[in-house]
């Protein structure tokens, strides 16, 4: 007879622990997980809030929340100065001698709040206002009317991005007194004040030309070969960039920028312009 191995057989009660045993054990991996992630949630937080603490808020931000503007504004206000206020200002604000003082580091600047500083460019400076020492106009909105006032608003909040308050007030010498209005003509008349309100930004006072910007007119071949009637009708038109008689790369925009001037004044202009030549041609300043 051949003996058969008995089987063995598990108590249940063993098999009920075995199982236990391995729930336990899951259990406990499970909550070692758990809290090995919250403890590393809690370092990376930590290390987040530590790298932010030491992170310096770029000025933009900085600025743009301590004038009540939205940094989209502020980046506005950058180029809305880049297309209107740097043609006499100076592309970073520097300054160009003659013309549009330095903002940058600016002591006038610093001295208006931001309303009265909004007002201040909103309305312009008149070559007769007493304050104004240059002798040649700044233009209501960067002589710009579609410019409106949010536009404004984020061109104040620009110039508070120029001010260092480490740095000395910028020297002002080349755009007060006589350094500012040498060469300048002292005719007067309509033509003139007309002239100097629209013109004299991108042309100079005195007709002379501005580096970059106006071609000088006083000696222009170009205004010697025109009619009154045609360059009435070209400082009318005005000539755009793409224009391929234009050689400056700069736009010359139609009636100076000042649609507000009529037949009249535009004829003033002309005249203006034709007495520049005459002083050239005879000599005289």
């Amino acid at each position: 007879m051949s003996s058969a191995k008995p089987v063995e057989s598990r108590d249940p009660l063993d098999q009920s622990r075995s199982a236990n045993h391995e729930v336990k054990a899951v259990g406990l991996a499970v909550a070692i997980t758990v809290v090995i992630v919250i403890v590393l949630l809690g370092a990376w937080r930590g290390m987040l809030a530590l790298t932010a603490a030491q992170t310096p808020i770029p000025p933009i931000y900085r600025v743009a929340a301590q004038h009540g503007v939205s940094p989209a504004m502020l980046a506005d206000g950058r180029q809305v100065f880049a297309a209107a206020c740097a043609v006499c200002h100076g592309r970073s604000a520097e300054g160009i001698p003659k013309l549009g003082k330095p903002l940058r580091n600016n002591p006038f600047v610093q001295s208006l709040s931001d309303a009265d500083l909004l007002t201040f460019v909103t309305e312009g400076r008149l070559p007769t206002d007493p304050a104004n020492t240059t002798g040649v106009p700044m233009p209501a909105r960067g002589g710009n009317p579609k410019i409106t006032d949010r536009n404004l608003r984020g061109v104040v909040a620009y110039l508070r991005v120029l001010q260092d308050p480490d740095a000395p007030p910028t020297n002002m010498d080349a755009w007060t007194g006589a350094n500012a209005t040498a060469g300048a003509t002292a005719l007067g008349g309509p033509g003139h004040d007309a002239f100097i309100a629209s013109c004299s930004a991108c042309h100079g006072p005195s007709g002379e030309g501005m580096a970059g910007l106006g071609k000088p007119l006083a000696n222009s071949p170009f205004v010697s070969a025109k009619t009154d009637a045609e360059l009435m009708t070209f400082v009318k038109q005005g000539r755009p960039i793409w224009d391929p008689a234009n050689t400056t790369g700069l736009d010359m925009p139609p009636k100076g920028g000042n649609p507000a001037l009529g037949d009249e004044q535009l004829k003033q202009i002309v005249e203006y312009i034709r007495t520049l030549h005459a002083q050239q041609a005879s000599g005289t300043e």
